[in-house]
């Protein structure tokens, strides 16, 4: 079976019918034959793959990034007055803060207090080509109140066992169809998968580095328009969400996170 990787981006800005980034390129050099789907924005609500509604007060820490006011991504309050979310959801916006703002306290991307983001941190080491080092920080332009759906998420201060539960939330959705939901989501099926077998999964399509954490689940998935946000295990941030396939839910090759505990040192440096 043909399959694409994709880094699981949105914009409903773009008017594109192809949403997400472009493929890395030394994986289009090496790969010509996989190409992304298009995405068919009048089919019927679709949620995050296989998963269900979020309840008040269980992903407290999820926020939705906007880019010029249209969702973009998801991402995590870590502090005060910093956000946790994906390289690949700000690259080449670096030096744009004022493009963003982040919307918190709330599980409707459509409604629900904003507040505007002073500077954009991204990891110096982010490759698009291999989408390693797959984080970046918003330090906020001033602190967000705590409620119902606000608070800090604890950071993992090492990497979850494999094969052990994780839980994924956003806002995003299937690659093959639908609109974006507009209430938040979660996936609770998905296990932590050893670096060994998820590069074995993958082969050579991808490198599976240190600082990446693979998650799969035959019945639910992260998908495009979740990228950033936050992978969880017992209410603590392991992972942030960066790549997988084109397909999103795939019988064999997991998501694949950015993993916290081994980029602690840099988000501490960043906030």
């Amino acid at each position: 079976m043909k399959f694409a990787l994709a880094v699981l981006f949105l914009s409903l800005g773009l008017v594109s019918a192809h949403l997400r980034l472009p493929l890395p390129k030394d994986i289009q050099a090496r790969h010509p034959h996989l190409m992304t789907e298009p995405i068919n924005t009048d089919a019927d609500f679709v949620k995050v793959v296989g998963g269900s509604a979020v309840s008040d007060g269980e992903a407290r820490h999820q926020i939705a990034m906007l880019r010029s006011g249209s969702f973009i991504c998801g991402g995590s309050l870590i502090g005060a007055s910093t956000v946790l979310t994906a390289a690949h959801c700000v690259y080449g916006y670096e030096n744009r803060p004022t493009s963003f703002s982040v919307r918190y306290n709330t599980l409707d991307r459509t409604s629900g207090p904003t507040l505007a983001v002073a500077k954009v941190n991204r990891h110096p080491s982010y490759s698009s080509n291999t989408i390693d080092y797959d984080i970046a920080t918003f330090s906020l332009a001033s602190p967000f109140s705590p409620g119902t759906n606000a608070a800090v998420v604890e950071l993992a201060k090492s990497r979850p066992a494999d094969d052990s539960a994780v839980q994924v939330t956003g806002w995003g959705r299937l690659s093959s169809g639908g609109t974006l939901p507009t209430k938040l989501q979660k996936a609770d099926t998905l296990k932590v998968v050893s670096k060994a077998e998820c590069q074995k999964r993958w082969g050579s399509t991808n490198t599976i580095t240190d600082r990446m954490l693979c998650a799969h689940s035959t019945t639910q998935s992260a998908c495009n328009g979740d990228s950033g946000g936050p992978l969880t295990q017992n209410n603590v941030l392991v992972g942030v969400v960066s790549w997988g396939s084109s397909s999103c839910l795939h019988a064999t090759y997991p998501n694949v996170y950015a993993s916290v505990a081994d980029l602690a040192d840099w988000i501490a440096a960043n906030p």
